[in-house]
């Protein structure tokens, strides 16, 4: 008896196994499709990603989308089908720069400009809000200032 019930299941699990998953396998392809469109632009002149360009029979969407679909049918990974579009059309083709050389300058300026507008305006804030000192009174006459001053002043109406 158990020897039967062992054959009937691995007859199930044969079959099970044996049954092409088409539907699944469209679905890997269309999930990897959108996540690959989404980082590459149209290059027609609009500006949106490869995924939303709503232009009608678009003369650059439609090809770069056929390619896209044939590179990954044909089983090669995201970064070697960016890498390829990029070799095809430059980097312009990213919607995103990358995280390399010069192209990391695109990532870090915004945050070190804020950054540094954010002190100077500090800096102008505190230096407007600071109350200067007032200055300190005049100091009195020394004897011996007083009546040199006399001196000068008598010397002066005298020339006069």
């Amino acid at each position: 008896m158990n020897l039967g019930r062992l054959f009937i299941l691995l007859m199930l699990m044969g079959t099970w196994l044996a049954i092409p998953l088409p539907a699944l396998d469209e679905k890997n392809i269309e999930s990897e499709y959108i996540k690959i469109a989404d980082k590459l632009v149209c290059q027609c002149g609009c500006a949106d990603q490869l995924s939303i360009c709503s232009m009608q029979n678009c003369h650059s969407a439609t090809p770069m989308r056929a390619e896209l679909r044939e590179k990954i049918q044909a089983g090669m990974g995201m970064d070697q089908i960016l890498d390829s579009f990029v070799a095809t059309y430059g980097k312009i083709v990213l919607s995103a720069p990358t995280m390399k050389g010069f192209d990391l300058a695109a990532w870090v300026m915004p945050f070190l400009l804020l950054g540094g507008g954010l002190i100077f305006v500090s800096w102008i804030a505190v230096k407007l809000t600071r109350q200067t000192p007032a200055p300190a009174p005049a100091a009195a006459p020394t004897t011996k200032n007083s009546t040199l001053l006399e001196r000068e002043l008598q010397d002066f109406e005298e020339e006069s």
